[in-house]
């Protein structure tokens, strides 16, 4: 009976027992992730493309990140170009990318919180180009699927490639026709491209939408473009003579190219490639480090860039000017700051890649204090004139020192010198004209703002030497000969005036006399004429007066000559 019972018991429970272990057994299975190429098989004749995507089947639970290493046989395939667009990853740690040299294709992207849960996750998009005849295995070598669990559980459990086979190439007969019209029509001229989003096509530029435009020469029917990742593509997109430009969006990062030839019934030109270099994402984050050498603060600068690399840096210190640091001034990832006052000092360090997408970083440092330097004299004393030697020594090889001169503590004269490779200076000065005593002191002076405190001051006393008491006697000499010669010659022409003047008074005394001896005359004979009316008869009164007034003026003529012309005379 209790056998009976427990046979029973056992039918009753298997068939529960086996659903559970079955359950358990597809729960499993549902948490396992795969990743697989689509299609899994597809042929191709040599010299054809085929496009292949990369799918995720996340088993039923959501993930947050999966990146893999795919194989490819280069003898066979070449990757002509690679697209993401409409992938459910959104961040990427590495962007689908391929190598045509060493055969690898990789990816590493990642999706935010809740994730990504399905069993079509689309990935990216690899378009091969078939290169010979052959069966080219594309295999996943690495790879992995991360759980969205906060842990990043790997739940990938298999990777399914693909295999493409490869046929003889054919040739249909409107190829054939072009072929032969390619050989015996050159008329077509090959096309010119220009882009005025991106003109320069050795720069690289942050706009991944790019506009190209060419000219429609007469007799062009159609043409055929594509733009993919190979120098050497034959434009595969036919069109007719009414597009003469094409605007393409979401160009992948890298190198691309334009490729574009015209075509008729008689034949086909020449094909016509257009490099675009395209970097849309910035510099990855990046620490700097300082340290100090020669009191000089030393900068690491090591960004990095994965698609056009980095062009230069900026460094804005203090919120002052930025300086620009191109990379022949960097050595070893190290470059050198200017030298800066003592102190604290804020650095903002920005990362420019050749698409002048940037990337920002701070650093604090300090700016320690700048040694003073030591000096000496050869001598104390010197007279006016005479040279004077200064050596001293510092801390710092190959940088300016600054020598300065004081009188009454103005400053009178400063000098410069570069230190050598040891730190130490010497510099003789010529002819000291500066005279009394004279303080020397010197500090180092890497710039205007950074500079040493001054050295200890030596006194030189700085005599008025011989030379300079003969050149005042001569200096007073000539004064006093310049001012013996302008005497001279007011002297001179003094003498000359008084001369001229005495000729000309001379002169006039002489006429006057003339004048005066004739008028006398006249009067001498008006007087004898009187004198003789008057013997003959009494003279009136009025002649009486008249003979009185003649021999009145004669009397004045005579003493005027006798008293002041003949003086003159």
């Amino acid at each position: 009976m209790f056998r009976k019972t427990n046979k029973s018991i056992l039918k009753f429970l298997f068939p529960i027992f086996l659903l559970v272990v079955i359950s358990a057994f597809f729960a499993n299975k549902t948490e396992a992730a795969s990743l697989l190429l689509q299609p899994t098989s597809s042929s191709i004749s040599t010299g054809n493309i085929v496009s292949i995507k990369i799918i995720v089947n996340t088993g039923g639970q959501a993930i947050n990140n999966a990146e893999a290493t795919i194989q490819f046989p280069t003898d066979l395939l070449e990757v002509i170009s690679t697209t993401k667009s409409s992938s459910i990853f959104t961040l990427w740690v590495e962007e689908p990318s391929f190598s045509n040299s060493t055969g690898k294709i990789t990816f590493n992207g990642g999706v935010p919180t809740p994730g990504f849960n399905g069993s079509n996750g689309y990935v990216a998009t690899f378009t091969f180009k078939a290169k010979k005849q052959g069966t080219a295995s594309i295999i996943f070598t690495d790879g992995a699927v991360r759980a969205n669990d906060g842990l990043g559980t790997d739940v990938l459990v298999s990777k399914t490639g693909g295999t493409i086979k490869i046929g003889a190439a054919v040739i249909k007969e409107t190829e054939k026709s072009e072929s032969v019209e390619k050989v015996s029509n050159i008329s077509l001229p090959k096309p010119v491209i220009v882009s005025d989003t991106h003109p320069d096509q050795n720069s690289w530029y942050s706009n991944n939408t790019a506009h190209f435009s060419w000219e429609i020469p007469n007799g062009v029917t159609s043409i055929k473009t594509i733009l993919d990742k190979s120098l050497d593509s034959e434009p595969t997109i036919l069109y007719d003579n009414s597009v003469a430009s094409k605007t393409i969006k979401d160009i992948s990062d890298g190198t691309s190219y334009l490729h574009l030839r015209f075509l008729n019934s008689l034949g086909v030109s020449q094909v016509a490639s257009y490099k675009i270099n395209v970097d849309t994402v910035s510099p990855q984050e990046f620490t700097s480090e300082s340290r100090i050498r020669n009191n000089k603060n030393i900068i690491k600068l090591a960004a990095q860039d994965l698609t056009s690399g980095i062009d230069y840096y900026t460094i804005q210190i203090d919120g002052n000017s930025i300086l620009e640091i191109k990379g022949n001034q960097i050595i070893n990832n190290e470059y050198t700051l200017p030298a800066l006052s003592e102190g604290a000092h804020n650095l903002i360090i920005t990362a420019y890649d050749k698409a002048q997408n940037h990337t920002e970083s701070k650093l604090s440092i300090v700016s320690p204090s700048i040694s003073t330097p030591s000096i000496s004299l050869n001598t104390n004393e010197i007279n006016s004139g005479d040279s004077i030697k200064i050596s001293g020594d510092s801390n710092y090889p190959r940088e300016q020192i600054e020598i300065i001169f004081e009188s009454e503590g103005v400053e009178v004269k400063k000098y410069t010198q570069v230190t050598s490779y040891d730190g130490s200076f010497s510099v003789t000065i010529d002819k000291v004209d500066t005279t009394g005593l004279i303080t020397i002191s010197a500090r180092v002076a890497f710039s205007e703002i950074a500079k040493s405190p001054l050295s200890e001051k030596l006194y030189l006393k700085v005599n008025e030497g011989k030379f300079m008491k003969i050149n005042l006697f001569i200096i007073i000499l000539l004064l006093l000969l310049i001012i013996l010669a302008i005497l001279c010659l007011i002297f001179y022409r003094r003498l000359r005036l008084k001369r001229k003047n005495e000729n000309e008074l001379k002169q006039t005394a002489v006429e006057t006399y003339q004048s005066m001896s004739s008028l006398r005359g006249e009067l001498v004979k008006q007087l004898e004429s009187l004198e003789n009316i008057k013997k003959d008869r009494n003279l009136d009164e009025k002649e009486e007066s008249t003979l009185n007034q003649i021999k009145n003026n004669i009397e004045r003529i005579d003493e005027f000559v006798e008293k002041k012309l003949k003086k003159l005379l």
